[in-house]
């Protein structure tokens, strides 16, 4: 396993905390082979791992519990937490989720804002099962800047804590001792991403549609027609969004001040196609909040965007507006 950027609280898992830090490969970790890997989740400074065997790892900032160990110091190494069967996991700021096999949800973490637990919850040092105003299997959480949202299996979307974008529209649940809200109007949700206060819906009628602030383009102007089968994954970052599709086409939108967009220019609310040279084709991408990183289908890794603490996975800190090639050692 290799890691690269920030560093300042030891998420990386190379044993000691940096500001920026060139790729390295992480010697240290509880897996002996990557196919031991399930699951796994980068937030604002922590990291979680879960493996095969269904034991759960993590390491870097902890404030908040979020790294669920049952204390609030900082880990700069990859530590136990427990064994939770998650096949899926999330990390937001400074909060965490999991989803079991069984479909069951468990929080930890930062409950500032109300995201995870009831009011009088601060924080949540150890992962906590969580049960929400329906019945059903949870399918993904993603986490906003203040807020959570959970998609079930049914296709409802249920939004949690602090979401002014959603005020109004959709009124908080009552008898409920959390601020959640139900997001009711859009049909049927295949899958959900979410920017810092802005969600990107996939909805089975075959189409992407976004709620929220709109201050940088990060929604897009009218519904893009996509199949659900033809999506493969669907990404955001803090006020940018993109989707891969099974064909190994990305596109993005929204904010491009650091070219987070993979090209220079102004803000977007149209998908643009992210062209990579001599890449014809992408098997995975990830958005982190202002820069992206692509993974060819020959296995090369490729970054663009905000690179101040390194993220882009080169030495000096300016921004790449075009992707470029990561250079492992």
């Amino acid at each position: 396993m290799f890691a690269w950027g920030a560093n300042s609280h030891g998420q990386l898992g190379l044993g000691y905390s940096s500001e920026q830090q060139t790729p390295q490969f992480v010697t240290d970790v509880p897996f002996r082979e990557i196919r031991d890997l399930r699951c796994f989740a980068a937030g604002g400074g922590h990291t979680l791992l879960g493996l095969s065997d269904g034991r759960l790892y993590g390491c870097g900032w902890n404030n908040r519990g979020q790294l669920g160990m049952e204390h609030t110091q900082d880990v700069t190494r990859f530590g136990r937490i427990g064994e939770y069967e998650f096949v899926s996991l999330a990390a937001g700021w400074d909060v965490s989720a999991g989803i079991n096999g069984q479909g069951e949800l468990f929080v930890w973490g930062s409950n500032v804002w109300q995201q995870i637990a009831e009011p009088k919850v601060k924080l949540v040092i150890q992962p906590q099962k969580l049960t929400l105003p329906c019945k059903g299997l949870v399918q993904k959480v993603v986490f906003g800047l203040q807020y959570m949202a959970v998609l079930m299996e049914s296709g409802q979307l249920w939004v949690l804590g602090k979401c002014k974008f959603l005020d109004g529209q959709y009124p908080i649940v009552d008898g409920s001792h959390q601020t959640i809200r139900c997001v009711d109007d859009q049909g049927s949700i295949v899958d959900v991403a979410s920017g810092e206060n802005h969600l990107v819906l996939l909805l089975a009628t075959n189409r992407i549609v976004c709620l929220g602030s709109n201050k940088h383009s990060q929604c897009i102007d009218e519904p893009w027609p996509i199949a659900a089968q033809d999506l493969l994954k669907l990404e955001s970052g803090w006020t940018h969004s993109g989707f891969l599709s099974r064909s190994g086409e990305v596109r993005l939108w929204g904010r491009n001040n650091h070219g987070q967009l993979g090209r220079s220019g102004e803000a977007s609310s149209k998908p643009l196609p992210l062209e990579i040279q001599d890449v014809k084709a992408v098997s995975d991408i990830s958005l982190g909040s202002e820069h992206g990183v692509a993974l060819s289908s020959s296995g090369h890794v490729y970054c663009w965007g905000w690179n101040e603490h390194g993220n882009c996975g080169i030495e000096n800190m300016e921004s790449i507006t075009t992707p470029k090639c990561v250079e492992l050692p």
